[in-house]
């Protein structure tokens, strides 16, 4: 995946409407239910708030476990061009 610089990102973040367009697409919608598999909500967001605080390993666990699903890699790669994406 391209990576944000420091502008960028803090752009993307204050960004309501691509985050509303990004969160109800047909993909975000997909990878919800890929990250869901197999984990319960009290998992996911234990998994959440380790990364919140900074220990992202569990997270980044789940990412790989959904990169390399079948058709995981390209869900995520359709999502990261969506956020460069303006309407």
């Amino acid at each position: 995946m391209r990576q944000f610089n420091q502008s960028k990102l803090q752009q993307a973040l204050g960004d309501k409407k691509m985050w509303e367009r990004v969160a109800s697409s047909p993909d975000a919608k997909a990878l919800a239910a890929m990250l869901s598999q197999g984990q319960s909500q009290a998992s996911l967001k234990q998994i959440a708030e380790s990364a919140a605080k900074g220990d992202t390993a569990q997270l980044g666990q789940l990412i790989q476990s959904v990169a390399g699903s079948p058709g995981g890699a390209e869900l995520l790669r359709r999502l990261n061009e969506s956020f460069g994406q303006k309407k």
